[in-house]
């Protein structure tokens, strides 16, 4: 049973729309094309791990995907977890490509693709200290012990993986995506006994649920270029902004293409990079539309909340206003 299912990172969303609305020949274009680049690889490679992860439905098991829970003034933040009664997994997915090396007398992992070298931390260090951080969290909460386990994940089939120190914890840890199906089934051989019962479970489920915190990002601290974004709407046909409304549908003057709801995703791009509030006149501004009635029509047809005195009026998006039906990983790219 999946508890709680990944969603598109609010990150992916903020910079799809900041390199969408950048003129192509901006300066910082590329910078933000690579940044929107290395989090979809690493979303893709969450996405991996759900896949193989599906093939093998287990009545004992209960997974929740992208958790983030708090931790003293601080969070941790894991990939996939996957309660049983007899053991706990905690799964970290990684996504590079080209060839990486693990070198634990430094805790560092390095990565050599396309004549370039990179040093990250440790991956498995990092799985590590999120399942203590978890043990702790449970034990906090006065839930019995279980064994604990942590995996690294390494979704791209064709990434070189090195372990020149034959460490046995990167070899027993480290591994290819579609191999944690069967890691989980060596854990169910090895682990007979239960230590939760299924309402146990259902106790810490609900916890971790409630507990969870979604990282917001902080858009002021990402430097976007605020004032080069193109402001409009943008014609899904040919890419250009500037649709206008004639007789109740959006009209583009570049390649004729028509639509109903154009506006829809471009009042989702102003709450990601604007902040969740939202005026009537901000939304004329920003859609370049002149019609005070119309700007209202708009905000009401979308069943935003709203906030204030009919002067005054604050909208902002409901709970699910950013959930999008179409995933946004459209092409193989890998960090």
């Amino acid at each position: 049973m999946i508890a709680k299912k990944r969603t598109i990172p609010l990150e992916i969303l903020i910079y799809d729309a900041v390199v969408r609305r950048l003129p192509d020949r901006h300066p910082r274009k590329s910078e933000f094309e690579s940044k929107l680049i290395r989090r979809k690889s690493g979303f893709k490679g969450e996405k991996e791990l759900d896949y193989y992860l599906s093939q093998f439905p287990d009545e004992d098991f209960t997974i929740i995907q992208s958790l983030r829970l708090p931790h003293y003034d601080t969070h941790f933040q894991i990939d996939t977890l996957l309660l049983s009664p007899y053991f706990t997994v905690n799964m970290e997915a990684k996504n590079h490509a080209g060839e990486i090396e693990f070198n634990n007398e430094f805790d560092q992992m390095i990565q050599r693709y396309d004549g370039n070298v990179k040093v990250y931390s440790n991956p498995v260090l990092q799985a590590k200290i999120q399942t203590s951080h978890l043990y702790n969290f449970l034990s906090k909460n006065q839930f019995p012990p279980s064994p604990l386990e942590y995996f690294v994940s390494i979704s791209n089939p064709q990434t070189l993986i090195l372990n020149p120190s034959r460490s046995q914890e990167v070899a027993y840890r480290v591994c290819r995506t579609a191999r944690i199906p069967y890691k989980i089934s060596d854990l169910k051989s090895k682990y007979k006994k239960v230590n939760w019962s299924k309402k146990d479970i259902k106790r810490i489920t609900k916890l971790l649920l409630k507990k969870h915190e979604p990282l917001i990002p902080d858009t002021s601290a990402m430097n976007i270029p605020y004032k080069d974004l193109n402001p409009g709407i943008q014609c899904s046909k040919c890419s250009s902004f500037g649709m206008e409304r004639i007789y109740g549908t959006w009209f583009c003057q570049s390649c004729s293409h028509t639509s109903k709801d154009a506006h829809i995703p471009a009042i989702k791009e102003y709450f990601l990079l604007y902040g969740n509030t939202l005026t009537n006149k901000q939304l004329r501004l920003f859609l370049q539309i002149n019609s005070d009635d119309l700007a209202t029509h708009i905000l009401k047809s979308l069943n935003l909340i709203s906030t204030g005195t009919t002067r005054n009026r604050l909208y902002h998006p409901p709970k699910d206003f950013f959930n999008l039906k179409k995933d946004p990983i459209r092409k193989e790219n890998h960090e």
